[in-house]
């Protein structure tokens, strides 16, 4: 159906630009910190991380931020030097690689790295604009237009056997259960409220509260609900002498996606602010405690809320069994359409916001009496997360962030991280800003390993992000 041609083509568009996910991504500054946001994002930074921190003063009472991005690919299938070494061919001395021989080394090498049901993760956000004010008398008011794009793909080890290593052999049987596709595409209205609470606490300086509201426009989903597929050659036992092919197609998946061409309209005229296909809202809400001058305490739990995808729902069905000797036209026809399995219209479905919890603390330099001694304004900061669901490239497993912001030089903050957990290995970030007290650009990357080890990583990561500040 065109409808979902259209959306199959924007969910490719997304991939291409994402090899070049959660929403600390959009804050660049603390991307660079190990994403240790928690406690140390402030202005539009705390849009989405924590709406208490939009209350704590900072640089100017005003932010504008632009096109606060974040690109990030990953993969748990191989590196880089592995796909550069057997996937993209060998040079021929002409314009085009001729194909690179597997030896049966090589696929026993190939075989033994590779999990099973290897995720890959393509992942875009961008606060496309965001505006904060904060007053001591208002408290801290944000507003943001977010975008969120992703797209999830597992492959089983048995489907990469047969495409690339084994291929059919006599008695093989490939199992493809857990390969799965997910994507997405919504879009953020987030207004957020912070203030300093007038309440007095023993060993408690300041606290501020906050809380968000956000309103979604969905643009596109696709959700694999199960895959039990299989695919078997069988030794011939008949008196033609040729395999048996027995092919088990059962999943189901179910989608819904814009159109961009108006169907109302009888020339079918495109129009570049489509109808949304999915509708719903979601909460933040947040707390940070500063105890003594310059240590913070920050707690906040984000995207509370679902998506109801009411519009444009298909469902997608394997098309069963089959079974076959030789191969003729007419058997490749049946063969396609057990493949393809059939759409039919899918009732409204609802999908979960993607919640996580946060708790962490920061210390700056300049403000706490034993740091004092160092040149510049440092700023330490450690963070937990923990996601509460696997939806929409969420996952429950938590992270640990240590992260750091120097100062030794206004206008050069340089900053640095680790992470351990989440959907990755231990990583290693890295940022850096020109802040030009009015206008500050911020560049990061969560995986700054990946510019020292081009050949092993597995990650890439990279964002950017400009503010005015008044």
């Amino acid at each position: 159906m065109k409808t979902m041609r259209i959306l199959s083509i924007i969910l490719l568009v997304i991939a291409l630009v994402s090899v070049a996910p959660a929403s600390d991504r959009m804050s660049i500054r603390t991307l660079g910190m190990g994403r240790a946001a928690v406690s140390t994002s402030r202005g539009t930074d705390a849009i989405d991380i924590n709406p208490a921190n939009i209350a704590i003063p900072d640089i100017g009472s005003f932010n504008l931020s632009l096109m606060n991005t974040s690109f990030r690919a990953s993969t748990e299938l191989f590196t880089y030097d592995i796909y550069q070494k057997y996937f993209t061919g060998i040079d021929t001395g002409g314009t085009k690689r001729g194909p690179y021989p597997l030896t049966p080394q090589d696929k026993t090498d190939i075989r033994n790295q590779l999990p099973d049901n290897g995720m890959t993760r393509l992942n875009i956000e961008s606060m496309v604009a965001g505006v904060s004010l904060e007053t001591e008398l208002l408290g801290g008011i944000g507003f943001a237009v977010i975008e969120h794009a992703g797209v999830n793909f597992a492959f089983s080890r048995d489907f990469f056997d047969m495409l690339y290593l084994q291929g059919l052999p006599s008695n093989s049987k490939y199992v493809f259960d857990g390969t799965s596709f997910e994507a997405w595409w919504y879009q953020e209205y987030n207004f957020s409220y912070g203030r300093k609470l007038p309440v007095t606490i023993p060993f408690l300086k300041n606290l501020y509260a906050g809380a968000a509201f956000k309103v979604i426009r969905g643009y596109g989903i696709f959700q694999t609900i199960k895959n039990n597929s299989s695919l078997e050659n069988r030794t011939a036992i008949t008196d033609t002498g040729k395999n048996s092919m027995i092919g088990n197609f059962d999943y189901l998946a179910i989608h819904s996606g814009v159109d961009f061409f108006n169907n109302d309209n009888s020339n079918h005229s495109f129009t570049p602010t489509p109808d949304p296909v999915g509708k719903g809202t979601g909460f933040d809400i947040g707390i940070s405690a500063e105890f003594v001058d310059g240590v913070i305490v920050g707690l906040s739990v984000t995207d509370i809320g679902k998506i109801t995808w009411d519009k444009n729902v298909l469902q997608s069905t394997g098309g069963g069994q089959i079974t076959f000797t030789g191969y003729t036209s007419e058997i490749q026809d049946s063969v396609k359409n057990v493949v393809k399995g059939k759409n039919s219209p899918g009732e409204a479905f609802v999908t979960d916001l993607p919640t996580v919890f946060r708790i962490g603390a920061s210390a700056e330099s300049a403000k706490v009496p034993f740091l004092k001694f160092l040149p510049g304004r440092l700023i330490l900061a450690v963070e937990y997360a923990q996601g509460f669901n696997e939806s929409l490239g969420n996952t429950t497993k938590p992270r640990l962030s240590l992260g750091a912001e120097y100062r030794i030089i206004p206008l050069l903050p340089l900053r640095t991280g680790l992470m351990v957990g989440g959907n990755d290995k231990l990583r290693w970030s890295f940022g850096f800003g020109l802040d030009f007290r009015v206008l500050t650009l911020d560049f990061a990357s969560d995986n700054f390993g990946m510019f020292f080890s081009p050949k092993n990583f597995n990650v890439a990561s990279f964002g950017f992000g400009l503010k005015i500040r008044i």
